[in-house]
């Protein structure tokens, strides 16, 4: 069976009072030549995902962690679109997009959809955005054509007050089919009342294998040591191989491409007696960097275990921590620019994400839904070797464009 390498949904919801009109299902056709992403763009992507680490991660908690900040990302660049003066300023900061033009931040994220989909024959990776309306409700129409000019946004009618039964399974399907069945159940009927009016989700589907992967017979049942003192007993995986290494500060590195290389696993696994929350703690952008442009290919070995992780959370904490307080506000919330609904307004009213990560010896199957409702440097050694057996953290990226898909910590597998 071929593995999955990554999957991601996210889901943008607006509750809010008004009436209608339709919108068209096609977007605009263009024929302009994709750009490339910009050095602000990237380190604005990088800052948020290692910001967004911070805010999700609890080290006492003992669970484990994985999130998808591209899916988060996407939403909230299509809710940006929506939003208006405070508003618009307080979620452009928090995803890093403070000093650029709304319509510089559209072009990148077209150029980015483009750019993440390599013509491998070792990876499939497809991306769908999809816009919820509730029937009669009208929506501005530059809304509408940006979504669908820079994000391809299929449009459909649903009943959200009506029949929240037959809304929460009409979109769960959709959901279920762009991610192969990866994620069953993004919404529920308690999800939308008599305000809601508008539902965006997105979604990213990656199945890749891995460029070495494990060999099965080599796997064997071996101690994984837990961060409370006890010990589980976990299928670890084997593999000797020329990887990309690289020795930090209280840790080592190594990463597991995928296919013909644009995509790669990169494990992080603590020094002995280190606990995973002070590595967590060196995870910044600056770091990042440096750490990733030391990585140097050579001999080792490697263990880590096969492993499924399942996370589910609410992000409206996480983000107003990082300054969208205001866009979760229904006194103070602005964004006029999905509709107008004066003397109301529309507000973020819920923010979620689920996410699943799973690694074996064939590559990585992982998938996660984001929702967000409206309401009314050091010397290399020559040779590595790598034991995975106590909690570690790990990144699956696009080499390319510096792109983070999923983010996690695996405290125990």
């Amino acid at each position: 069976m071929r593995s999955l390498g990554r999957m991601w949904s996210g889901l943008l919801a607006a509750l809010l009072c008004g009436c209608g009109g339709d919108a068209g299902p096609k977007p605009p056709q263009e024929a302009t030549q994709p750009v490339q992403i910009s050095l602000e763009t990237r380190s604005a992507n990088l800052k948020f995902a290692t910001r967004m680490l911070q805010q999700l991660d609890d080290p006492e908690s003992g669970t484990n962690l994985c999130f998808s900040p591209l899916s988060l990302s996407v939403a909230l660049n299509m809710a940006l679109n929506g939003a208006d003066g405070d508003t618009y300023d307080a979620i452009a900061r928090t995803l890093g997009y403070e000093q650029m033009p709304q319509d510089a931040i559209n072009q990148q994220g077209r150029a980015l959809n483009q750019l993440l989909k390599p013509r491998d024959p070792e990876i499939n990776i497809h991306l769908a955005n999809s816009l919820w309306i509730q029937q009669g409700f009208e929506l501005n129409p530059e809304f509408l054509k940006t979504l669908l000019t820079f994000y391809e946004t299929r449009t459909e009618r649903v009943d959200f007050t009506g029949n929240p039964e037959a809304a929460a399974e009409q979109i769960n399907r959709w959901v279920k089919e762009q991610t192969q069945g990866l994620i069953e159940k993004l919404f529920i009927a308690s999800d939308f009342n008599a305000a809601t009016r508008l539902a965006l989700v997105n979604t990213l589907y990656f199945e890749g294998k891995w460029q070495r992967p494990f060999d099965k017979k080599a796997t064997t049942d071996a101690p994984f040591h837990l961060e409370n003192g006890k010990t589980k007993s976990v299928p670890m995986m084997f593999l000797s191989a020329r990887l990309p290494y690289y020795k930090g500060d209280g840790f080592e590195a190594v990463a597991l491409p995928y296919g013909e290389g644009a995509y790669r696993f990169i494990l992080l696994v603590p020094e002995r007696g280190r606990r995973v929350a002070e590595l967590r703690s060196q995870f910044t952008p600056e770091n990042w960097a440096k750490w990733t442009a030391g990585f140097r290919e050579i001999e080792g070995t490697l263990k880590m275990p096969r492993f499924k992780v399942e996370a589910t959370y609410d992000l409206k904490s996480p983000l107003c921590a990082l300054g969208m307080e205001i866009a979760f506000d229904p006194a103070r919330a602005d964004f006029s620019r999905i509709a107008d609904v004066s003397p109301e307004r529309l507000f973020i009213q819920k923010a979620i994400q689920k996410a699943v990560v799973e690694v074996d010896e064939e590559g990585t199957k992982a998938a996660a839904a984001t929702g967000i409702t409206f309401g009314v440097t050091s010397v290399p050694a020559e040779r590595f070797e790598v034991v995975a057996d106590r909690p570690f953290m790990f990144a699956i990226v696009h080499q390319p464009t510096d792109t983070m898909v999923f983010v996690g910590i695996v405290r125990e597998p």
